[in-house]
């Protein structure tokens, strides 16, 4: 049997032509972010509804990013000093905040120990906490996608990066405006 050169030993195929196709549509979901004045809705509807611990829940997550689940590790001690105190960082708590969760802590008779318990004295589950606050989001008629402790986190990044934005534009105006003063061709 004669051998055939390699490039002849080779099975030809014909080219297949593909008709171009159109991509897929794929609708993008709508971003599911929480506004301030969504917020402050569900602190009024849990307010209404006597939603303690989804209120201080809600108000710890956006007015001094606690997370989830640091939030049964609040203490009475912890907030006096102003500050929590984890395993990964430290959490400064603002006056109004501090003065909330110690006023929930007298109503409750809690003298000392964590904050956030349920009626019969124990750590609610971390679980019950974010139920609470689905119901108050369903109750105020939002989306369940939409309140969540995430999108309070998101809530609570987007406004602190807002507000230090403009506090850097603002300290930096005073300075060359001090420099110009000071030091300018004018002057």
């Amino acid at each position: 049997m004669q051998e055939l050169p390699r490039s002849q030993n080779r099975i030809r195929r014909r080219p297949v032509t593909q008709v171009p196709r159109e991509p897929a549509f794929i609708p993008e979901p709508a971003p599911k972010e929480l506004t301030r004045d969504q917020y402050l809705e569900m602190l009024k509807t849990a307010r209404k509804m006597h939603k303690v611990q989804a209120y201080l829940a809600m108000l710890a997550i956006f007015s001094a990013g606690v997370q989830p689940q640091e939030l049964l590790a609040v203490t009475v001690e912890e907030v006096k000093t102003g500050e929590i105190t984890t395993a990964e960082r430290v959490i400064h708590l603002p006056d109004s905040l501090r003065e909330e969760l110690l006023a929930c802590a007298r109503r409750n008779g809690i003298s000392s120990g964590a904050i956030f318990m349920d009626k019969i004295g124990t750590l609610p589950a971390l679980s019950m906490v974010r139920e609470q606050i689905k119901t108050v989001s369903r109750v105020a008629g939002f989306d369940d996608g939409l309140v969540s402790a995430r999108t309070l986190q998101k809530l609570y990044e987007t406004t602190w990066v807002e507000l230090m934005t403009e506090t850097v534009q603002q300290l930096m105006q005073e300075q060359l405006d001090k420099e110009q003063a000071e030091y300018g061709w004018e002057s």
